[in-house]
C-alpha cells in the first residue's frame, strides 16, 4: 500500500495536525484508507530526519521505516 496526502495551513494548523496524528499513531488508532497504522514492537525502526533550506524553498521531513521480512541468504546445496 502506498499513500500520500497533501495539506496546506499555518504553523498552528501543522501543530494540531501533528499532535493529533502522533497521538493516534502511538495509541494504535490511526487509520489510513481504512487500514490501521501499527508500528511493529518486535522490529527495529529506522527513522530519518531531512532538512533543506535555500533561497527558493525549504522542507523538513521525518521518515520511519522497518523491514517486514528478513533477508535470507540462499543456502548452498551440498552435493
Amino acid at each position: 500500500m502506498k499513500y500520500q496526502e497533501k495539506y496546506v495551513g499555518s504553523k498552528e494548523d501543522l501543530y494540531v495536525f501533528l499532535k493529533s496524528n502522533y497521538s493516534k499513531l502511538m495509541k494504535e488508532v490511526l487509520e489510513i484508507e481504512g487500514e490501521r497504522v501499527k508500528l511493529p514492537d518486535d522490529k527495529e525502526l529506522v527513522y530519518k530526519i531531512k532538512y533543506e533550506n535555500n533561497e527558493v524553498d525549504g522542507s523538513y521531513s521525518v521518515k520511519v521505516s522497518w523491514a517486514n521480512q528478513e533477508e535470507f541468504e540462499e543456502e548452498e546445496e551440498e552435493f
